[in-house]
């Protein structure tokens, strides 16, 4: 325990819309600070307001309000408005405020798909194939191979996943895509669709990364669920895909695959500049691999697949929140 309390703040959304990711949130920070309270800290929020960013100012005083040695980060945006993740880290970076988690410029690649497809076939490394649309007025439907998949190229939490991403049919693609734009303007990503083992991996730190462990699904042993994830089976209880759709720790895993998915992990972070702590995740298909999503500050909760793989490397739940607040980030404006 530390001698003297050490005061830590837990930065997280106060958001309106209550979905159940901004709820996963709040769950979040509640375990946390229970944890560190627990370990002898003072731990308290700070929540993060829309009006807050109309003054910068304001809102770097308002987290260091009290002193902390470090935030504790877990403003993932707005249900609304995700791009404010990477904009309240750029406000912690310019204020020199030590906080957890990945620095603002990941967050800001991460959040748009399409960058980071184009960061990392730059990089060569293997993503599905596809393309970015945010209008169809031009859209060649006899170009596509089916299945394929659609999602909004600007959202996290698996926010807009759901059953009718999977398009089968060239009948079908036009009204999806109509679809999904009118709900996400900004823009969509139209891929091929890779049917086969998924594999997620947990990583602490900076390159070349500690890695915590790789899990799987294999959709084949569900074959009456959604052969993906969807939102609902992250993030509600009661959907029937919500405890079976879960991955399972690679006990067995040959050498050569676990090579491979550390190799790309690491190969991929670097490119997208992720530190602190994240999780890239994977989809196999005649035995070949490619990224699917690389996601910065996933879910800590402690029932998260993140803490699970922790556990598994033999971290407790407060080992795993003291290790990720060694890791802490500070910079300031006249460091840069």
């Amino acid at each position: 325990m530390p001698k003297i309390k050490e005061t830590i703040t837990i930065s997280v959304a106060r958001d309106q819309a209550k979905n159940k990711d901004a709820l996963g949130a709040l769950a979040c920070a509640e375990s946390i600070k229970k944890a560190l309270i627990n370990r002898g800290f003072n731990a308290s929020y700070s929540f993060i307001d829309k009006k807050d960013f109309l003054d910068p100012q304001g809102l770097k005083e308002k987290v260091n309000k009290n002193n902390p040695v470090c935030i504790f980060n877990l403003f993932e945006g707005f249900c609304d408005d995700s791009a404010k993740e990477a904009e309240f880290v750029k406000v912690l970076e310019a204020s020199g405020i030590p906080f957890t988690g990945n620095p603002s410029a990941a967050l800001e690649i991460c959040l748009n798909k399409q960058k980071v497809k184009n960061i990392l076939r730059r990089n060569k490394i293997p993503v599905p194939a596809g393309i970015f649309i945010d209008k169809t007025r031009s859209l060649d439907i006899e170009a596509f191979n089916f299945p394929l998949f659609i999602k909004p190229c600007f959202q996290d939490a698996s926010v807009g996943i759901e059953e009718d991403c999977l398009v089968l049919k060239k009948e079908e693609l036009l009204k999806t895509i109509n679809s999904k734009l009118k709900r996400f303007p900004k823009g969509v990503l139209v891929e091929e669709f890779i049917d086969g083992k998924e594999y997620n991996a947990a990583f602490l730190g900076s390159f070349p990364y500690e890695l915590l462990g790789i899990g799987k699904l294999d959709y084949q042993r569900h074959e009456n669920l959604t052969p993906f994830l969807t939102y609902a089976s992250k993030w509600e209880e009661a959907a029937p895909e919500f405890k079976k759709l879960v991955f399972s720790p690679c006990l067995e895993i040959s050498d050569s695959l676990k090579d491979e998915i550390v190799g790309l992990s690491q190969r991929a972070a670097e490119a997208l500049g992720c530190s602190g702590y994240f999780r890239v995740d994977f989809r196999e298909k005649n035995n070949r691999l490619s990224i699917l999503d690389v996601n910065p500050n996933p879910d800590i909760n402690p029932d998260s697949g993140f803490i699970s793989q922790a556990r598994r490397k033999g971290y407790s739940y407060i080992g795993i929140l003291e290790k990720i607040l060694e890791l802490k980030h500070k910079t300031s404006e006249a460091l840069k």
